[in-house]
Formats: structure tokens, C-alpha cells, sequence
């Protein structure tokens, strides 16, 4: 009887396992063509906020204020993409379990709220700049 006990418990066990690397392997897949999604528009924000705030120098206090709201956006996006990044890199790591899976979900979950930040900034700025 305790043989079979054991017997069902390593049949759960490995189950489980499996079942928590097939569903890592698919969100670490997925965050991280995320990542590479963003990443080339977020190493672009620091060039647009440049340009973006030497046109304000040319331009009346109104335009100013509205570049130094451009520019914060693309700082901001910049930094959450910066703060994000080791974030997805330490749960690449981890040994695959319900808190990874879970550090996965939640990363992938914040990733596509920096991917719409980072094309939003970009596009305000692109538009700033016409």
C-alpha cells in the first residue's frame, strides 16, 4: 500500500513539474519577444527627447510646457523599460514552478503596459516634432 501511495505521489509530482516547464517555457517565450519588441523603440526615447526639447527652445512658453510633458513621458517609458528589464532576467532564472509561472505572468502583464507607454511617448514626440 505505501508503495503505491508512493507511486501516485512521484506520478504528481512529475506531472506537476511538467506541466509548470510547459507553461514557463511558453510565457518566458513570449515576455521575452515582448522585450524584443520594445527594446529598439526604448533605446530610440533618449534621442527623441533631445530633439524634443531643442525644438522647445525655439518655440512660446505653451509649446514648452507641452515638450517638457513629451519629455517626461519618454523618460519615464525609458525608465520602466530599465527597471522591468533585470525584473524578467531574475525570473528567467528561476527554477521552474508556480512562482515563476506567476513572475511570468505578472511581467509579461507589466511588459505590455511599457510596450503601449513607449509607443505612445514615441508617437507624441514623433507628432511634436512635425
Amino acid at each position: 500500500m505505501k508503495a503505491l501511495l508512493y507511486l501516485i505521489l512521484i506520478v504528481f509530482t512529475v506531472s506537476c513539474t511538467n506541466k509548470f516547464e510547459e507553461e514557463s517555457a511558453k510565457l518566458k517565450t513570449e515576455t521575452f519577444k515582448l522585450h524584443d519588441e520594445i527594446m529598439p523603440v526604448s533605446m530610440e526615447l533618449e534621442t527623441y527627447r533631445e530633439k524634443v526639447m531643442a525644438k522647445a527652445e525655439t518655440l512660446d512658453t505653451t509649446a514648452k510646457q507641452q515638450a517638457l510633458e513629451i519629455s517626461k513621458q519618454l523618460d519615464e517609458a525609458y525608465t520602466d523599460m530599465e527597471t522591468w528589464m533585470p525584473k524578467l532576467g531574475d525570473a528567467a532564472d528561476m527554477k521552474d514552478s508556480q512562482e515563476k509561472v506567476d513572475a511570468l505572468i505578472e511581467l509579461k502583464t507589466q511588459g505590455d503596459k511599457i510596450k503601449q507607454k513607449t509607443l505612445d511617448a514615441k508617437q507624441k514626440a514623433e507628432a511634436f516634432l512635425k
